[in-house]
């Protein structure tokens, strides 16, 4: 019975947290290291803002500049005026607080996501999952030497380590039932024993591990790289205005064109279609979205070790696998998963991942970077790998910092046009694609082009899964925030 009230408690607390306004982006957020040195156009503005536009975006991630670039580069819209608008500085949420890891999670969620979908919806996640990645890498292919090289992006192998024999198993079983959904993409995943993993990878700790095909990038520099780009390729009818948070969308219905008003600090601005790129903070701007889309703070590191290690950088990520716990008695949840990428030219590496209190987690604040993260991050940088001499390794953090993902109840994105239901206005010209899931290098870049084909009017049936997609049922059956507490926190 005890038992049974202090779960009843911390599901409440959960649902409250994830049901709450999360507020504009803060100012004066922890400062990433892949930030470092700004962009020159980081706090760009138009001279004068704009005071009407065929196509607002809010957002200037990866999404937001996916979106940009398909919808400056449709012929059919060479005459629309699209401006893009920044809380902060360009580029300083998630995309750029991230781990740089551009890895699919399928393999490892496949079982989870089968039993609540069903294998061929889980197929077809899967399968964008990798496709996402070949048409990111296919895409900075066609880039200038300059913008690729300072990107950093790479192909690499990424090796998953699990510490807990039960967490192996679980892996292997959802292993299999991916295998047979997904048959061509079988022979990218070798199965390591415990023995081969510490000998080939000198891990510590192993019950087993898993090798799949990755890449890792400099995701600050290749985005706002991009954004740069195009405006100087459309410095006729695109603008980007950063620290421009749009305070609310409403709906003039006096004029007679361009009815949503967009309030800003600096102006209004009117907009005939208004696209959503804002993750965890869209709630905010759309209410009827609280508790369907919620904010999840995670904390990311750059760290040194000594005595150095071999870089293997250009060649190797690795990801940290354990079963998720939380403690009642603090209040304490551990995620399970921690994330590694190794610069190629330091030998730095970027780790990241979550142990810390429910209240702590489920806010999107990413001003503060909490004690217990931190120190757990930097202490497990020193206990994951043995040296080549047997010394005990010491973490170096150059920098740590918080970032704040969205996260959904049902664990996927939401993508497409927003109704009435959810926007509270009349007329279908709102768009969104938000609540990544801590997993968006695997799907922004695509979501993006789609989501940017429906707005110029274009058919995306079976390009996009049907679980990302915003409809009815979906809003009825799968999106409650009092799921969150056993779909995302296993309580």
């Amino acid at each position: 019975m005890v038992i049974d009230n202090k779960r009843n408690v911390v599901h409440e607390q959960i649902v409250s947290l994830v049901t709450q306004d999360p507020g504009l982006p803060r100012k004066g957020p922890s400062v990433a290291f892949w930030q470092e040195p700004a962009h020159a156009i980081s706090n760009i503005q138009s001279p004068q803002l704009p005071t009407e536009v065929d196509i607002a975006i809010i957002g200037s991630g990866i999404t937001g500049c996916s979106v940009s670039r398909t919808l400056l580069s449709n012929p059919k819209l060479d005459k629309k005026r699209i401006a893009l608008f920044e809380a902060r500085a360009l580029t300083s949420g998630a995309t750029g607080r991230n781990g740089g890891h551009l890895v699919s999670p399928a393999a490892v969620d496949f079982a989870a996501v089968a039993s609540l979908f069903g294998a061929e919806k889980a197929a077809e996640v899967t399968r964008f999952s990798f496709r996402n990645l070949e048409r990111f890498h296919e895409f900075v292919s066609t880039l200038d030497d300059d913008l690729r090289d300072a990107s950093e992006v790479r192909k690499v192998q990424k090796v998953m380590n699990f510490l807990e024999p039960a967490t192996f198993e679980h892996f292997k079983d959802s292993l299999r039932q991916f295998t047979v959904a997904c048959p061509e993409l079988a022979d990218q995943f070798k199965i390591l024993s415990a023995e081969e993993a510490k000998a080939k990878y000198n891990f510590n700790e192993s019950a087993g591990a898993c090798e799949q095909p990755a890449g890792a990038v400099w995701p600050y520099r290749i985005i706002t790289g991009l954004f740069a780009k195009l405006l100087k390729e459309n410095s006729s009818r695109f603008s980007i205005d950063t620290n421009t948070p749009v305070t609310s969308v409403t709906y003039d219905t006096e004029k007679s064109s361009h009815r949503h008003k967009l309030q800003t600090p600096r102006g209004v601005v009117y907009a005939d279609q208004v696209v959503y790129c804002t993750n965890a903070y869209t709630s905010h701007l759309l209410p009827q979205l609280r508790g369907k889309v919620f904010p999840f703070r995670g904390t990311m590191s750059t760290q040194s070790i000594a005595p150095n290690l071999p870089n293997h950088g250009a060649r190797h990520s690795w990801s940290i696998y354990h079963e998720p716990k939380f403690d009642p008695a603090t209040g304490t949840f551990t995620f399970g998963l921690y994330y590694m990428t190794q610069n190629a030219k330091t030998g730095d590496f970027f780790f990241g991942g979550e142990k810390q209190r429910l209240e702590e987690i489920l806010i999107s604040d990413d001003t503060v970077v909490p004690t217990l993260p931190s120190q757990n991050l930097t202490s497990l940088m020193a206990s994951t790998f043995k040296s080549a001499t047997g010394e005990p390794l010491k973490s170096n953090p150059r920098r740590i910092w918080s970032g704040i993902m969205g996260f959904t109840p049902d664990g996927m994105p939401m993508v497409g046009r927003l109704g009435q239901r959810l926007t509270g206005r009349p007329g279908d010209k709102e768009w969104a694609a938000v609540g990544f899931n801590g997993y968006g290098m695997d799907k922004c870049w695509l979501v993006g082009e789609l989501l940017g084909a429906m707005i110029a009017g274009e058919d995306v049936t079976g390009r996009l899964p049907a679980l990302y997609q915003i409809t009815e049922e979906r809003l009825n059956k799968l999106m409650a925030p009092r799921d969150v507490p056993a779909r995302l926190f296993r309580l």
